[in-house]
């Protein structure tokens, strides 16, 4: 008689990519410049396992906020201009991160992360025939917690959200912003 055995083996994922679609909201002093909601941003995200449930790696994204605040005056130094005034900030995100995921083996990996690195900020004020532009970088940290949930064994859906915030700049304030993900997620074991 032959007799089987089976042994139950704990796979976990090598590493993690992800492509995300994300809504910005800003907070803080980037909410006192604009206060809209935006859906135009996304973000790239890779990480590989450097330990059981530790991984590291990096994100590149880009969120866009504008907003047309209507008739005003706008004041730069000693000088003032009157318009229809329309705002917009575009931050692209650059950090390396660490990420803690849960439970590496289950169909739903529940995770927390925290990012550093830099933004590169364009922020504009745009006044008809008049416009005032800064470009400036900023240091940044970024706590971040979410769910992948497994489609398959190489694929999943992820459901994350970030919150971004600066340090002031010699040319600019430091802001904040949280960012809603949702994302195609690329895993191999």
């Amino acid at each position: 008689m032959v007799s089987l055995s089976l042994t139950a083996q704990s796979i976990q994922m090598k590493s993690i990519a992800s492509i995300n679609y994300s809504v910005g909201v800003p907070t803080g002093n980037l909410n006192d410049f604009i206060s809209r909601v935006s859906g135009s941003g996304f973000s790239l995200d890779y990480k590989r396992m450097v330990a059981p449930n530790i991984y590291l790696g990096g994100e590149l994204g880009y969120n866009y906020f504008s907003e047309e605040k209507g008739y005003n005056t706008y004041t730069e130094g000693t000088a003032s201009v009157s318009g229809f005034q329309t705002r917009y900030n575009a931050s692209i995100p650059m950090t390396i991160t660490a990420d803690y995921v849960f439970t590496d083996n289950s169909k739903i990996k529940p995770y927390v992360g925290l990012g550093i690195g830099t933004i590169y900020n364009n922020r504009e004020v745009d006044l008809g025939l008049f416009a005032s532009t800064v470009d400036t970088w900023f240091f940044t940290i970024k706590p971040e917690a979410g769910i992948i949930y497994n489609l398959n064994s190489y694929t999943g859906i992820k459901f994350s959200s970030r919150y971004y915030q600066t340090f002031d700049s010699k040319d600019l304030d430091g802001y904040s912003y949280l960012a809603f993900d949702i994302g195609f997620v690329f895993m191999t074991f």
